[in-house]
């Protein structure tokens, strides 16, 4: 079982987001994408000839890393975390089962991190990536909400190789959350490798009528055509934005819903996707050289294995059937 859910956050991480949020807010669609190339912490640089030397910097700091365990010398420890990404481990380090947990303990739990949509393409998302490797001992695919509900719903997501489900995408899924009187359309392509950085197009509003609620659904869902919409959050049930839906252009996405609660979607399918990295490595889809001797000389018997593409699309996983 993987503890999952939602939590609250200290008032040290409320102060550091909230002017992300406001900021977002009212915003036209945004589209970003994280990409988090500092993996260690190094002095914020101040002009272009400043960025370069952090990317030199990091850069040795890599050859080092593999040079070191071939050489025999030591690896040298890495820099004290920065405030921000300390914060943020902080935080991780209060929630159970965390809590009690050793370093080795952490480093073998199941976790996985969904970031909300407003908080791509921020320093404080690779903050978060940062102060997750320090804490868990890895690196951590930093989710967003349609990949996880995605995953909730029981969609197959190629996250290991393009070639391991064949996948046939990518499609465009699109969630709507909705809690208190915060609202965010989130749309991103089909998820496929594990590592890779899928950009996000999202739009964020407050204190919306529902009125406003369908014209702003409708101008999100018109511009960015999904193929999919998942609605997810606490305040979905609300009379208030189940009218403004059923007002909308994407009313017929109601009744095409996983048989989940929407309030636990995101938590469920962050939950997956830490069960699924944890029991699917890289080295599954790979074989040994005596696997590859059999497997060419079965091929030049019966010919390439060739998987079968999916008859519909998105493609569906076992998951789904059990949903």
């Amino acid at each position: 079982m993987v503890p999952a859910g939602r939590v609250s956050a200290s008032q040290e991480v409320k102060d550091l987001l909230e002017p992300i949020l406001a900021a977002a807010v009212e915003q036209e669609p945004q589209k970003r994408t994280t990409r988090c190339p500092r993996l260690h912490s190094l002095p914020t640089p101040t002009s272009s000839t400043d960025k370069i030397f952090e990317y030199l910097a990091i850069w040795i700091l890599g050859i080092m890393s593999l040079w070191n365990p071939l050489t025999g010398n030591k690896v040298p420890e890495p820099p004290p975390l920065h405030q921000t990404a300390r914060i943020f481990q902080d935080e991780m380090l209060r929630l159970a089962p965390f809590s009690d947990m050793d370093a080795e303990a952490r480093s073998r739990a199941a976790v996985a991190i969904v970031l909300p949509a407003w908080l791509a393409g921020t320093d404080e998302a690779c903050h978060i990536a940062v102060a997750a490797r320090r804490t868990f001992g890895r690196m951590l695919s930093l989710e967003n909400p349609p990949s996880a509900v995605y995953t909730a719903a029981g969609y197959e997501l190629c996250r290991i190789t393009y070639d391991a489900f064949e996948c046939t995408g990518p499609g465009r899924i699109m969630t709507l959350e909705h809690d208190g009187d915060l609202s965010v359309a989130t749309i991103t392509p089909t998820p496929l490798m594990q590592w890779s950085a899928e950009p996000v197009v999202f739009s964020a509003r407050k204190g919306l009528t529902p009125e406003q609620m369908t014209e702003w659904i409708d101008s999100f869902a018109v511009s960015q055509k999904p193929q999919r919409v998942i609605f997810a959050g606490t305040g979905v049930d609300q009379p208030s934005f189940v009218e403004a839906l059923q007002a909308s252009s994407i009313k017929d996405y109601l009744d095409d819903q996983p048989p989940l609660p929407a309030r636990h979607l995101l938590a469920f399918g962050a939950a997956q996707v830490a069960k699924d990295q944890l029991e699917s490595q890289p080295d599954d889809c790979s074989e040994s050289r005596e696997c590859e001797e059999l497997r060419r000389k079965a091929d030049a018997i019966s010919g390439p294995f060739r998987p079968p593409v999916p008859s519909i699309w998105p493609s569906v996983g076992v998951r789904h059937d059990e949903l």
